[in-house]
C-alpha cells in the first residue's frame, strides 16, 4: 500500500509540473506547434495517472476533458477560447483529483475500525513497534470474541484451540481452509508477535507494514465471516 500511495504520488507531481509548464508557454505565446506536442505527452501523462487510480477517484476528474478541448481550439488556430482549459488542468482538475485520491486513502473502509482507531496516532507518531503490539491486542481480543474461548488463551494457544483439528473452528470451515489459517496465524504470533514483544526492539517500517497489514487483512476476514460463526453456534444441537 505504501508503495502505491508512493508511486501515485509521485505520478501527481509529474503530472503537475507538465501541465505547470504547459501553461507557462501558453502564456508566454509559443507557436502553436509546440503546444500540441507537449498537450500529446500531457495528454499520455494524465491517462498512465487515471489509469493507477481507483474508479471511485477517476470519475471526479475531467482532466481529459480539457485536454481535448486544448487540441480542438489549438489546431483550428483559436487559443484563447481554450486558455481556461489550461488553467483548469494544471489547478482545479488535479486539485480535485489528489483530493479525491487522499480521501479514498482516508476511507475505513480499507482498515478494520477498531484496528485503525488503535494505531494511527502510534504511526503518526512513528513508534512502530507500540502498534503492532496494539494491533496483536486488537486481534486476540477478536478471535476469544469470534469463537467464544477461554479469557486466559492467548497466542499459539489460542489459535490451536480454534483452528486446530478439533478446534473450535472446525464445524465451520473446510479443513484446507482451516489447517491453512492455523498456519498463517501460527507464523503470524510465533514470529511477528514474538519478535516484537518488547518496547526494546527497533521495528524498521517494512517490518511494520507487513505485520499491520496481515492483521488488518486478519480481522476484517473475521468481520466478514463472524455471521457465519455466530449463526452455526447459535443452532441447537440435533437430538
Amino acid at each position: 500500500m505504501l508503495l502505491y500511495e508512493y508511486r501515485v504520488r509521485d505520478e501527481f507531481d509529474r503530472v503537475r509540473r507538465l501541465a505547470t509548464r504547459m501553461k507557462e508557454k501558453f502564456e508566454r505565446g509559443v507557436a502553436t506547434a509546440e503546444l500540441l506536442e507537449d498537450r500529446d505527452i500531457l495528454e499520455h501523462a494524465c491517462e498512465g495517472l487515471l489509469k493507477a487510480l481507483p474508479a471511485d477517484v477517476r470519475k471526479v476528474s475531467n482532466l481529459l476533458r480539457h485536454i481535448g478541448f486544448m487540441k480542438y481550439y489549438l489546431e483550428r488556430g483559436e487559443r484563447q477560447r481554450t486558455s481556461g482549459d489550461f488553467d483548469e488542468v494544471a489547478g482545479r482538475d488535479l486539485s480535485l483529483l489528489e483530493e479525491a485520491f487522499k480521501e479514498w486513502l482516508s476511507k475505513h473502509g480499507h482498515f478494520d475500525q477498531e484496528f485503525a482507531d488503535r494505531i494511527s496516532d502510534l504511526l503518526y507518531d512513528q513508534r512502530l513497534g507500540d502498534a503492532i503490539r496494539s494491533a496483536f491486542v486488537v486481534l486476540t481480543d477478536r478471535l476469544r470474541a469470534a469463537f467464544s474461548t477461554r479469557a486466559d488463551l492467548d497466542g499459539r494457544d489460542l489459535v490451536n484451540s480454534i483452528f486446530g483439528g478439533s478446534g473450535l473452528a472446525a464445524p465451520h470451515l473446510e479443513q484446507s481452509e482451516r489447517e491453512a489459517m492455523r498456519a498463517l496465524l501460527d507464523g503470524l504470533y510465533g514470529v511477528h508477535r514474538n519478535r516484537y514483544a518488547h518496547g526494546d526492539v527497533v521495528v524498521e517500517w517494512y517490518e511494520a507494514e507487513a505485520s499491520l497489514s496481515m492483521i488488518n487483512w486478519m480481522l476484517i476476514w473475521l468481520r466478514q465471516n463472524e455471521a457465519r460463526f455466530l449463526m452455526k453456534q447459535a443452532r441447537p444441537s440435533s437430538p
